[in-house]
């Protein structure tokens, strides 16, 4: 079994992430909507973690988009 959420940044942007019930192991697995995964020892942990690296991704993704698109409207100067 699993949980689904769905973080929404500053810009709007969506992104999902799951964490899975414990293990055998006694660990939570957890994955993003970029593909990015792991595990951790506690639920709490593993939200935090998946938060935190879709949270670093959309504002790496952000900052691109804002560089592209102020490079886009400026003009050399001649």
């Amino acid at each position: 079994m699993s949980q689904s959420f769905t973080l929404i940044d500053v810009a709007g942007n969506q992104a999902q992430y799951t964490i899975h019930d414990r293990d055998r192991n006694s660990e939570f697995y957890w994955s993003t909507s970029q593909g990015d995964h792991g595990v951790a020892v506690s639920f709490e942990k593993a939200q935090y973690n998946a938060r935190a690296v879709l949270k670093e991704s959309m504002t790496a993704s952000r900052r691109r988009e804002e560089t592209a698109g102020a490079a886009k409207y400026a003009s050399p100067w001649r």
